[in-house]
């Protein structure tokens, strides 16, 4: 494979991580307003679920979207800070 197939695949790999990413960075959204909502709400087994969802769902997808934070960067043609990689931007990412 020469340089330029090469580029172009880390380039699409790179493309597909960030609109993962972001999903990612979406689902974790939702999990954290649904555990804040139950915990709120404080029915007889919500706080439950909610540190259900808080720390075996929303802390564990939020260590798999530092992991593609990581990756992400990892793939740019020049050095990138994970924490620099996030965006709520999914059109621009060629997210659908």
């Amino acid at each position: 494979m020469g340089e330029l197939e090469c580029t172009a695949l880390k380039q699409l790999v790179r493309d597909r991580l960030k609109g993962l990413h972001l999903h990612l960075q979406v689902v974790h959204a939702g999990i954290v307003v649904a555990a804040a909502a139950l915990q709120h709400q404080n029915a007889e087994r919500d706080k439950e679920v909610a540190r259900v969802l808080r720390y075996c769902v929303g802390d564990r997808l939020f260590d798999q979207i530092e992991r593609t934070a990581e990756l992400i960067a990892s793939l740019q043609p020049f050095p990138t800070d994970p924490s620099d990689v996030g965006s709520w931007d999914l059109e621009d990412a060629g997210v659908e």
